[in-house]
């Protein structure tokens, strides 16, 4: 095919005969990859139920499992989870306790927002630590790479979990209009995991984690009073969009 005939416009193509296969330079043939950030692995629905109680629920007809993430009261002394986050498989009524979540007080200087959870699978039981420092990104390690949960506004605020080494983005959490103020089962957004060699990692556990991740950092804003969703004209947080670049920082 020459290239003259070529064109920018999709519906020029109709203009070509369909027996006519592209004819790809070997320098400029485009390269497809497992590990390909936008081919959703998981998408789920976040309900708020209640102030304390979340609902991850599978868009749509799909064999994922869904996710409920419990908090509990704070009691003085009490070495109970925070937060607990329980698995429901398809095809099953019975609940499998998955992650204790815990928000750390008393951690170094200087303070800033901390907290760890505990993860169990059929592999064993892990602990994995996070912590904000600008109040507002979290950082986690996944599979021996170092991961942020990052904080952007671009008109919509939504959050991206991007593994530094790489730049590449594991999963986004869009924020519905509703967003952390959501209650009485009103959906406060949306996450999706993409396919790639990390969140495929021990048989999908550290999709899991990641959704625990997720989990902290949106209870931390709530806890702190940040009310983030998504619709254009949300005058209040004008002055933190202002502080924000690109997909969110990156300070460590």
């Amino acid at each position: 095919m020459d290239a003259s005939r070529r064109c920018d416009d999709p519906l020029d193509l109709v203009a070509i005969d369909d027996d006519e296969l592209p004819d790809y330079e070997p320098a400029t043939a485009p390269e497809y990859s497992i590990d390909d950030t936008t081919i959703p692995l998981h998408t789920y629905h976040l309900r708020q139920m209640s102030r304390k109680h979340q609902l991850f629920v599978p868009y749509g007809p799909s064999a994922s499992s869904s996710y409920r993430a419990l908090g509990r009261s704070a009691r003085l002394f009490s070495k109970k989870a925070d937060i607990d986050v329980w698995r429901t498989t398809p095809g099953s009524v019975k609940e499998e306790h998955i992650s204790g979540i815990w928000f750390d007080n008393n951690g170094p200087l200087p303070w800033c927002p901390r907290a760890h959870f505990s993860y169990k699978d059929e592999q064993g039981s892990s602990t994995h630590g996070m912590e904000s420092r600008n109040f507002s990104d979290w950082s986690i390690v996944l599979g021996g790479s170092k991961c942020m949960w990052l904080l952007a506004a671009h008109g919509e605020y939504r959050m991206g979990l991007q593994e530094l080494s790489s730049g590449d983005v594991i999963a986004r959490f869009n924020f519905s209009a509703e967003g952390t103020a959501a209650s009485g089962g009103a959906e406060a957004g949306n996450l999706t995991i993409y396919r790639n060699a990390l969140s495929l990692e021990n048989a999908g556990s550290v999709a899991e984690k990641i959704l625990c991740g997720l989990v902290v950092a949106l209870a931390n804003f709530r806890k702190m009073g940040k009310y983030y969703r998504s619709f254009k004209g949300y005058e209040s947080l004008q002055a933190r969009a202002a502080l924000v670049i690109g997909v969110g920082t990156t300070s460590t």
